[in-house]
């Protein structure tokens, strides 16, 4: 305003003085320029929101931090990135959420831990299903085989059923794509027990580990995987068909095995 004011002939004096501003601040404001502290912090809140909108939002504060330090090479630290999210509203949308899902129990008697007397996980992978839950009530069921020294998902499906014939299905395309591990570690779901999983694991010369019955924990790697699917991406979602979840699923399983930051691994790119 006062510079179109300005430009129309007016003098400056009169121009403050019917705003009802003083000479002095309206210099200061001319003169003014960016301190190197603020300019920084604007090009940090650049790069803060690129990371955050790439990763969709999942990122909070501190992989944020990380992703700076590590793969942008810039200095910065926990507490300015945090400092700065908040001055945008911009906030990890990992939630805490859990289905109500259906119990199952098993009769089988309980078979042996093999993975808790091993001193690391090299050859060995893991096996679970989850629930996903449509918008109808339905339920879909995601499979994975995941390496829990790589940390990496070596194979998945999904399914409106889990037979025993699904469950399976996932394991051999995880040999196909992995070869062959040593060992294969599951709980004691009925799929796992069953004659066709045991016989294609004893086929091919691998040996079986088990979880306790009521004890997820022991396979805590691949429930851990699961977990974060659900927090950081399906609980946001609103899914009408199995196809709906399958595009989720192809692109969070991309994502998290060639860019999801893993914290154990001093904060580097998952590899």
């Amino acid at each position: 305003m006062i510079d179109r004011s300005l430009a129309m002939g007016h003098r400056i004096t009169s121009v403050l003085s019917a705003l009802n501003i003083a000479r002095s601040t309206y210099y200061q404001w001319k003169n003014w320029h960016p301190s190197q502290q603020e300019t920084r912090r604007n090009a940090l809140k650049t790069a803060i929101k690129a990371v955050y909108n790439t990763n969709r939002g999942i990122y909070g504060y501190r992989r944020i931090a990380a992703f700076l330090r590590f793969i942008l090479n810039t200095e910065v630290g926990d507490r300015l990135v945090w400092e700065l999210m908040n001055e945008m509203s911009l906030k990890s949308r990992m939630v805490r959420k859990s289905y109500k899902k259906p119990t199952t129990t098993t009769d089988t008697p309980q078979k042996p831990n093999l993975m808790k007397n091993l001193d690391e996980l090299s050859g060995v992978l893991t096996t679970d299903i989850t629930y996903i839950q449509l918008m109808n009530r339905d339920w879909v069921y995601l499979a994975t085989v995941y390496d829990p020294e790589k940390r990496r998902v070596v194979s998945y499906g999904l399914s409106s059923e889990m037979p025993k014939e699904f469950a399976t299905s996932v394991v051999v395309k995880a040999l196909r794509a992995n070869g062959k591990p040593k060992m294969i570690h599951s709980d004691m779901g009925s799929q796992y027990t069953s004659s066709l999983f045991e016989g294609t694991l004893q086929n091919a010369g691998i040996d079986h580990s088990y979880s306790r019955k009521g004890h997820p924990y022991d396979n805590a790697r691949i429930e851990s995987f699961h977990s974060l699917i659900k927090r950081e991406l399906i609980y946001h979602e609103e899914y009408r068909t199995i196809d709906d979840v399958r595009a989720s699923v192809e692109w969070y399983v991309n994502w998290y095995n060639n860019e999801r930051i893993n914290s154990r691994i001093e904060w580097l790119q998952a590899s």
